[in-house]
């Protein structure tokens, strides 16, 4: 018990240690508030999981439906598209954030709205579209969704 409390108070003191001098560290070359910086490009990254024989047919649907549907309503396609050879995952793809962190108070932007009316078009109908977006997402086993940055000098 005694060595259990021991190490307790070791990890404690350590993490207290830690969490000043950061915050000592950060405090060093600060004059006020401060944003990432100019240079600051903000992504979207989304990691695909497919369910056991999908992956051809979702690969399918992005190429005949999705890519086709943002070249109609003149909206970014990703900044870049990994497909995984190892791992948990079989696809990554990350978007930029053309509007910066801003773009995320959006629950549906009008570029998502030019979008999926082209998508609808391209379908063959409203119908269609949702049958296709059906067939997408039970194409789908997980996925993840995390936002970052990066500097545009690190690129």
């Amino acid at each position: 018990m005694k060595v259990g409390k021991i190490c307790g108070t070791l990890v404690a003191a350590s993490a207290s240690l830690f969490l000043f001098t950061a915050t000592a560290h950060a405090q060093e070359d600060d004059d006020g508030p401060a944003k990432w910086g100019d240079d600051a490009k903000y992504v979207q990254t989304s990691v695909v999981k497919f369910k056991s024989g999908k992956r051809e047919r979702a690969m399918e649907i992005i190429a005949e439906y999705f890519v086709k549907a943002s070249e109609k309503a003149g909206t970014p396609g990703p900044k870049m598209v990994i497909h995984m050879q190892t791992g948990r995952w079989d696809m990554a793809v990350v978007w930029e954030l053309q509007g910066g962190t801003a773009d995320l108070e959006w629950y549906r932007s009008p570029n998502d709205v030019k979008w999926y009316e082209a998508f609808t078009e391209i379908a063959g109908g409203e119908e269609e579209a949702g049958a296709i977006m059906k067939e997408w997402s039970g194409s789908i086993a997980d996925s993840m969704t995390n936002i970052g940055h990066y500097h545009t000098g690190e690129e």
